[in-house]
């Protein structure tokens, strides 16, 4: 059974570890923030899309008792804790761990949020490539990178693209959540778990974190079908707009028959198109390493490797 609360003492600081409640957003969001400073020079996100992750736990493993752990620190003699470090476990044995590395006693903070992800499944811990230390650290625990992946981005001034050209036969079409969810989610993961890394997600879990986001706009999705755009899915851009004038490919994937003939092009460049008149001023989207042609067709339309992340597993 899992505790709901554990206590640790590293020197005159007292860490507790607690599940997560709604009133810690801000606090998550705080510490989210203070860690991609320190990688990134900037935070990445908002408070809605703390909400959203705690939505995914929520989703994932039933409720924040389970899926959730904070790491408390407080001085001795002090009855004020501070929240330094939090642990999410998403589904799938994937996590997310955010610690602020300027808090005190930040490193044995993240040694006991790693220590409870692993007591309690997860089985992938990510890290950017230039964190030596939490790649260290993750190897104690037994979690070595298996792979790789990039996030790739460029300026949403598109001077140097030509308009969206659609194969022949093939069309764009406008996507009904209601109508359309369950047709396009088969298209996606007929092909998405081709690629190493790629989750599969059922049909609710997909609907639940990419359609009932809060910041899912339905215009954002870019449909191609074929017969012109009145028959079958042929290929779709996921997409979706983050705070900081971000815009972002979620989801890319085209139908096996409908490859080779510049469906995957046309819909990037729709996709950024549509994402560039929202006002953002950087696109981009993620790829695992090892995919060799999606990064030539990437690099094709001006997309850089921005960030590398190595995600470490259990084996």
């Amino acid at each position: 059974m899992l505790l709901s609360m554990q206590r640790e003492v590293d020197g005159d600081v007292e860490f507790v570890l607690r599940p997560a409640t709604d009133d810690d957003i801000q606090a998550l969001f705080d510490i989210q923030a203070a860690q991609d400073t320190a990688w990134w020079g900037s935070p990445d996100g908002d408070l809605g899309d703390t909400s959203a992750e705690l939505d995914r736990v929520r989703h994932a493993m039933g409720s924040l008792e389970v899926g959730t752990r904070v790491a408390l620190a407080e001085r001795q003699g002090s009855t004020d804790g501070t929240i330094v470090g939090a642990a999410l476990l998403t589904g799938h044995g994937h996590s997310n761990l955010a610690l602020d590395p300027e808090a005190p006693g930040a490193a044995r903070a993240q040694r006991s949020l790693v220590a409870w992800l692993v007591e309690t499944g997860a089985t992938q811990i990510d890290a950017p490539a230039q964190d030596v230390e939490r790649l260290a650290l993750l190897a104690e625990f037994g979690l070595v990178p298996t792979r790789s992946s990039f996030e790739l981005e460029r300026s949403a001034t598109l001077d140097d693209l030509g308009p969206t050209v659609w194969p022949d036969g093939i069309g764009p079409a406008t996507f009904r959540p209601d109508r359309d969810d369950e047709e396009v989610h088969q298209m996606i993961y007929s092909v998405w778990t081709d690629v190493a890394g790629h989750t599969d997600r059922p049909l609710d879990e997909w609907r639940a974190l990419l359609l009932h986001d809060s910041s899912f706009v339905p215009e954002l999705a870019v449909l191609a079908r074929r017969d012109d755009g009145a028959g079958a899915v042929a290929g779709v851009a996921m997409c979706r707009t983050f705070a900081g004038g971000i815009g972002w490919v979620h989801q890319l994937a085209v139908g096996r028959p409908d490859r080779g003939i510049g469906l995957g092009r046309a819909l990037l460049v729709e996709s950024f198109r549509r994402l560039s008149a929202t006002g953002v001023d950087i696109l981009g989207l993620g790829v695992e390493a090892e995919n060799t042609n999606a990064l030539g067709l990437y690099r094709s339309v001006g997309l850089e490797v921005a960030r590398e992340w190595v995600h470490c597993s259990t084996g």
